[in-house]
């Protein structure tokens, strides 16, 4: 019989906050993100040279990452049952801000996505998907074994479908799209029936058509280019094809720091967010961008072992769900790039300028380091 996480907490009479904690930090976890941070803000100094902004982006994103580090401290020493606890409290908050920014949100570029409050300017989207893995963890963890049964199977994906259609509706089919990887990851760790998740993907593939028919015709346009770039070279293909020409000028070992000439004589759009892998490509070349593939799977490598040791399922789950996220953010960025994925808009993390998505990226390793200083459940 499950336990809901909130009882638990009573009788493990743990320590909601405790910083002893930064004792246990987990040394390698942090390097491997201040190693992927570092590349980030050397990639971003590079992009600047070719970037008209009275603020440079690589000196806001040096400013994101001490906060950012600051913010994953102070989560590692929360209790993470402690969060769980109270995450249908932040689901509820989410849902209201998601609500929010489609009646009064701030447009730029076509899209609905920011909330402004005074001097502050956020996308609740990016901490929507924090939001919903702490949501499902509290919810997979408190039904337990009944997942197996095809209702609570299914009331899963009503909980993921709330914030997914808002934020699809923005429209933000990057961010929409992360929500569905990280749902069936957890559903898989949490010990739901494989049958119910081989008819899932059927039924998914059947709706394809119904999926088609709701996008916006540049979203359209997007995947079609995928097949035939060239078809529009200068206007859908157009970033895809300069992509793929910058990543290739790189060859094995790059032309060199700061030698980039398709980014820095901007043949190459928004080489400082989407597309700054195809920067660090022409820079540093195969070698350099393998060198950073590797430390974005040693980061889920070392975060799993977490997920592995972690006695309770809550813990597990939120470990799974955060490694999720990410690694589907680094494999569908790399492959816009390459060109085998439509244009989504989908930043890499560590990399990507961004400040709502890369601090709550802070906080979700925040969480993961959280979870592995609580190897078990009673202290």
């Amino acid at each position: 019989m499950s336990v809901p996480v909130s009882k638990k907490l009573m009788s493990a009479n743990i320590k909601i906050f405790d910083l002893g904690n930064l004792r246990q930090t987990d040394w390698v976890l942090l390097l491997i993100i201040t190693l992927l941070a570092t590349v980030g803000v050397l990639t971003l100094f590079s992009a600047n040279r070719s970037l008209a902004d009275t603020a440079p982006y690589y000196m806001k994103q040096l400013t994101f990452f001490p906060v950012g580090v600051i913010l994953a401290l102070a989560i590692m020493c929360i209790d993470y049952r402690f969060l769980v606890s109270l995450a249908p409290v932040f689901y509820g908050m989410l849902i209201i801000l998601l609500i929010a920014v489609l009646l009064f949100g701030d447009e730029a570029k076509g899209a609905q996505r920011w909330l402004v409050i005074g001097p502050i300017r956020f996308q609740p989207s990016e901490q929507s998907k924090l939001a919903l893995i702490f949501m499902l963890s509290w919810y997979l963890s408190t039904i337990g074994s009944k997942i197996e049964r095809l209702p609570y199977f299914l009331l899963t994906f009503v909980i993921t479908a709330i914030p997914m259609v808002l934020i699809f509706k923005q429209p933000n089919l990057g961010t929409a799209a992360t929500m569905g990887p990280i749902t069936i990851a957890m559903l898989y760790v949490a010990g739901c029936r494989r049958l119910h998740l081989f008819g899932l993907f059927t039924l998914g593939g059947a709706a394809l058509p119904v999926l088609w028919s709701i996008m916006k015709p540049y979203q359209r346009e997007r995947v079609m280019t995928i097949l035939d770039p060239a078809s529009d070279a200068l206007g859908s293909g157009y970033h895809t094809i300069q992509s793929m020409i910058t990543v290739g000028s790189g060859g094995l070992s790059g032309k060199g720091y700061l030698e980039g000439t398709q980014t820095y004589l901007s043949y190459l759009p928004e080489h400082h967010t989407d597309f700054i892998f195809s920067l660090l490509a022409e820079e540093w070349g195969f070698i350099g961008s393998s060198i950073v593939v590797l430390l974005f799977l040693l980061l889920f490598f070392r975060s799993m072992m977490a997920a592995r040791t972690s006695q309770d399922m809550a813990g597990s789950l939120l470990v799974v769900g955060i490694v999720t996220l990410l690694a589907f953010h680094v494999f569908v960025n790399i492959a816009i790039t390459l060109g085998i994925a439509p244009v989504t808009g989908i930043p890499l993390p560590f990399l990507s300028y961004g400040r709502s998505f890369y601090l709550t990226t802070m906080m979700a390793m925040g969480v993961v380091l959280s979870v592995n200083t609580r190897k078990s459940f009673f202290d």
